[in-house]
């Protein structure tokens, strides 16, 4: 490790030859001048870690000495020691003001000014170090930011693509209507839900709740989207069925996920509406809280118990068919919608739910008004609601 610099500034030559031998004898490295002047000239050159400065001196004093260093930006942090005969207390107030951090009176003690240059020196060390642990710690809070805003760039671009792969909002697939609204907590959602007519018989929608959130959730909802429209594809060229038979797809989309091995799982009711017969075939992947069907007769709530996709291997669902009422709303919440209701009970929140299911009257915007989800503020979760509503025919 390099020796520490000390200059010496003191018109009198003994007093430069007894600190040069004094300091050189512990270790240190030092440059002697006997003159202001002459110590300026050479702080252009190159800066000391310490100086030990006289007062008196012909020309250039020790006070002005000390005040030019303290208004140069690269010579400020220096410390200034003065050793001076002058003893009253207006001399020592001087040399503070003018930026000494330390003053020793004349004739000096060795050991004294040993410890004094030891612990100002010891002190500019620190300073130093906290200078470089501050520059690093700014460095590596610009770096973070230009990762954020790379990241909320990468995540608006995301998100725009997810958003793009989400239906249309009011499409009629026979004499159902469908209208959905989703709210992320952050730029990309874990939620996500679609819903299309197959063919003249049979409409599908299916609603999924990844775990997490951002972009590693979206990641698993784009995978589903592929997935489930692999089948929609082998449906209509007549390879299978498989996706009029939510069980089946389910049982096989967890499979799926386990042999990726993401470490995510999801939530997902998946219903297929017979249009033809007015009826619903579906099952319940884990979804909570379950979907709620209301007509002008009554309000509840279609609940079928199951395990999420992608925990357990070789996990069995079941189908299940509901006939539906003429006329009826059909509405789909995701557990985000829990966490806005002011009520901790659960019970509770959900009879609020059902309420509001109760009284929508064909229009999703009442409960996004009563949810306040048009409200600015952020989400602890992301929240997703989907109505199904059929209508009396004329």
């Amino acid at each position: 490790m390099e020796k520490p610099r000390i200059m010496i500034v003191d018109d009198t030559p003994v007093n430069l030859e007894l600190l040069h031998k004094l300091l050189s004898a512990h270790g240190y490295q030092t440059a002697a001048f006997t003159s202001g002047e002459l110590a300026w000239q050479a702080l252009e050159t190159s800066a000391p870690d310490l100086i030990l400065l006289d007062i008196n001196m012909p020309g250039m004093n020790g006070y002005e000495l000390c005040g030019r260093i303290k208004k140069r930006d690269d010579l400020k942090d220096i410390p200034v020691i003065f050793l001076s005969g002058m003893n009253e207390m207006v001399d020592k107030l001087n040399a503070f003001h003018t930026g000494g951090v330390d003053y020793i009176t004349k004739p000096f003690q060795g050991e004294e000014v040993l410890i004094r240059v030891k612990t100002h020196l010891k002190i500019r060390q620190q300073q130093r170090q906290l200078k470089e642990n501050f520059d690093a710690l700014q460095k590596l809070e610009q770096t973070l930011e230009e990762s954020l805003e790379t990241l909320k760039k990468d995540e608006e671009a995301g998100r725009m693509v997810q958003f793009k792969l989400l239906p249309k909002n009011g499409v009629m697939l026979g004499s159902y209507e469908f209208t959905h609204f989703l709210k992320p907590s952050m730029y990309m959602s874990g939620d996500f839900l679609d819903y299309f007519e197959l063919d003249d018989k049979y409409a599908v929608f299916y609603f999924a709740d990844v775990s997490g959130h951002g972009a590693a959730s979206a990641f698993i909802t784009f995978l589903m989207k592929s997935f489930i429209g692999s089948f929609r594809t082998s449906y209509l060229k007549k390879i299978d069925r498989v996706i009029i038979d939510p069980a089946e797809l389910l049982g096989r989309f967890n499979q799926s996920l386990i042999e990726e091995n993401l470490d995510k799982f999801i939530t997902l009711f998946f219903g297929v509406l017979d249009k033809s017969a007015n009826k619903l075939i579906f099952a319940n992947g884990g979804h909570f809280p379950m979907p709620f069907l209301c007509s002008a007769e009554s309000s509840r709530q279609i609940i079928q118990k199951s395990i999420p996709i992608g925990m357990f291997e070789n996990t069995v669902y079941s189908n299940l068919v509901i006939d539906l009422p003429e006329e009826f709303s059909f509405m789909i919440f995701s557990d985000g919608a829990l966490e806005i209701i002011p009520d901790d009970n659960i019970v509770k929140q959900l009879e609020f739910l059902e309420q509001l299911a109760g009284t929508v009257n064909g229009d999703i915007t009442n409960v996004i008004r009563s949810l306040k989800l048009d409200m600015p503020e952020s989400l602890l979760d992301d929240v997703t609601i989907m109505l199904i509503t059929r209508r009396r025919t004329k």
